[in-house]
């Protein structure tokens, strides 16, 4: 049982961290205009998945 709670109060740690991570980007790309910026920032933030980070920089394109 101990076991359990440690595995959780570790995921929910690391969720809070990713959350506070997600929101610190996206208030970076809203405050920066450089679109150079943004897409590293996009590359970075979606190193992952690839469909993701495709779309994301499209939507950023159009905007442009």
């Amino acid at each position: 049982m101990n076991k359990e709670n440690d595995k959780l109060n570790k995921f929910k740690a690391e969720a809070k961290l990713k959350s506070k991570k997600n929101d610190f980007l996206n208030s970076y790309l809203k405050k920066n205009n450089n679109i150079d910026d943004k897409i590293a920032l996009i590359k970075f933030k979606y190193k992952d998945d690839n469909q993701q980070l495709l779309n994301n920089i499209k939507n950023l394109l159009k905007k442009y």
